[in-house]
């Protein structure tokens, strides 16, 4: 055999692989082999989904493809992008984006169409001068494990969002500090007291450090911020820059939970006990004097408390009930059953009670006089596990 006709054979022999192994290839797909024509588009935003009228707030949503399998690939046909409403304006970009201006309040749905693909993205504008009512919730999650978030929404739970889910360790309390433009935030775990942008939530530092297990926090009438100490017991003070007064009880409460004031000035002091039926709430005078056991019985496992006129409302974590106590401390009735695990709370301007209830994983709206009103944030709400603060903030009133 001569060398042109071994080099005929070889030529011909590898044709013939490479089809069989393009054949094989289209009737037996290897792994990695995706199919290229376009099943679903996906919108993405590069600041989340609501828009400030104030200045013409903007934001930029992208349109992703995918195949069947959620492979991506590339969207080869035109994209057109619109909008139900004049909420927003919409410029798109020549490429897979559209940057969306917002015009006037309410709710636009944007879409994107490609090959008879659709997709929407739903954007809420609104109006930062106009007074509203805002309500944190602080989610401790898996307790001392993560996943933990802050949640911001309106007293009509209108919308929900994620106010922080940064430097988060088992957060427990917040407290707003209109004139620094700041809210704080206490975390257990790590003993710091951290602070965030009140409009956008970012991170912006350590406020306070060093710190027992903080908890509930609250700014007396000295414009102090006390502070509860899971571990150390005592109630701590500091300035509204963070700085450290003092110690102002001597006498500890363990596992401290919940503070309230009366009309005379006095702070009680909840302790959980580990929720074993040892719970029990502690009375100090206006000048941080230990004044005794205040309720000793009929308290499995305290957590917030707080005042309607002269009664002491106490949470019962683990009996699901908010129990309420006479000026001597005495048990005189159930004041809200049928909770699970309640520790949030705080009234809206009408008087309405909002709790935050850790067993079903909503923000519950109660009158005045305990009746339930409806749930503000349902259970499964932007992942919401154990809302253990829930915090009213009044906004240009």
């Amino acid at each position: 055999m001569n060398k042109e006709t071994l080099k005929y054979l070889l030529n011909l022999l590898f044709l013939v692989i490479i089809a069989t192994t393009q054949t094989s290839c289209s009737e037996n797909p290897e792994p990695g082999f995706h199919p290229s024509k376009l099943e679903k588009i996906t919108i993405e935003s590069s600041n989340g989904d609501r828009l400030d009228v104030i200045g013409s707030e903007t934001f930029t949503l992208t349109a992703t493809g995918s195949g069947e399998d959620g492979y991506p690939i590339d969207i080869s046909g035109k994209l057109e992008w619109s909008a139900n409403n004049n909420n927003v304006s919409v410029d798109y970009d020549g490429k897979n984006s559209a940057v969306i201006t917002a015009v006037k309040v309410g709710s636009t749905t944007v879409t994107v169409t490609s090959d008879d693909i659709t997709a929407d993205f739903v954007v809420n504008v609104w109006d930062s001068s106009a007074p509203r009512t805002e309500i944190f919730i602080s989610d401790a999650g898996n307790y001392d494990k993560p996943p933990w978030q802050i949640l911001r929404t309106d007293d009509e739970g209108g919308y929900i969002e994620i106010f922080t889910d940064k430097n988060l360790d088992w957060p427990q309390d917040i407290v707003v500090l209109e004139d620094q433009g700041i809210a704080i935030i206490s975390n257990l775990n790590s003993g710091k007291i951290t602070k965030y942008d009140l409009n956008s939530g970012d991170y912006e530092g350590v406020f306070a450090s060093n710190i027992g297990g903080p908890t509930r926090m609250m700014i007396g009438d000295d414009d102090l911020l006390y502070v509860l100490q899971w571990h150390d017991g005592l109630v701590e003070r500091y300035k509204q820059d963070g700085t450290f007064v003092d110690s102002f009880t001597d006498v500890e409460v363990d596992q401290s939970i919940g503070m309230a004031w009366d009309m005379d000035g006095n702070l009680y002091v909840s302790s959980y006990s580990d929720g074993n039926g040892g719970g029990y709430v502690r009375k100090f005078d206006s000048s941080g004097n230990d004044l005794g056991i205040f309720i000793s019985s009929n308290l499995q496992g305290p957590t917030n408390i707080w005042f309607e006129g002269n009664s002491l409302i106490v949470y019962d974590y683990p009996q699901g009930k908010a129990k309420r106590f006479n000026s001597n401390g005495e048990y005189v009735d159930d004041f809200i059953t049928g909770l699970n695990l309640p520790e949030g709370i705080d009234h809206l301007m009408n008087g309405n009670i909002l709790v935050g209830n850790g067993g079903t994983s909503t923000i519950k709206i109660y009158s005045g006089s305990g009746t339930f009103i409806k749930d503000l944030i349902p259970s499964g709400t932007l992942d919401l596990l154990l809302p253990n603060a829930v915090i009213v903030r009044e906004v240009n009133r």
